[in-house]
């Protein structure tokens, strides 16, 4: 099926500025043809999807690249779901890719901090200070 870049927007649950956004990355291919005839496949759709899912991992957009071009499967999105991490009522909850570990903190419930196991001695302080902030800005 051929997509409009609104329509491939619309049915992918993300804004035509994230598809531009993924293509000048690397993550999505450029579309089919150009100008006013520029047309996006099911292709599209499902390496957008699986972006998604991805990210519902916490996987960075540098990581996800990896994942997709060093021998990710698209089509392999059932195993995807299977080996999701569940989210814990947990403060602080490590994940795993292939080369990193990642540290997803909780702050007051209502925002999150992602910072990978490998950074957070060397930005202790700098996390530190993230959290304190966000936690007095609430309380104002």
């Amino acid at each position: 099926m051929e997509y409009k870049v609104s329509e491939l927007a619309q049915k992918a649950g993300v804004t035509k500025r994230t598809i531009h956004y993924y293509i000048s990355k690397g993550l999505l291919m450029p579309p089919n043809g150009s100008g006013v005839a520029t047309t996006y496949d099911d292709s599209h759709l499902e390496r957008i999807l699986l972006i998604k899912e991805l990210q519902t991992q916490y996987m960075p957009l540098n990581k996800i690249r990896e994942y997709i071009f060093n021998g990710g499967n698209i089509d392999n999105e059932e195993n995807l779901k299977k080996d999701s991490p569940k989210v814990s009522s947990k403060k602080k909850l490590s994940l795993t890719s292939e080369t990193d570990t990642y540290i997803r903190e909780n702050i007051c419930n209502i925002f999150e901090i992602h910072y990978s196991k490998e950074n957070e001695e060397k930005y202790k302080y700098i996390i530190e200070n993230v959290k304190k902030y966000v936690e007095k800005m609430l309380e104002d």
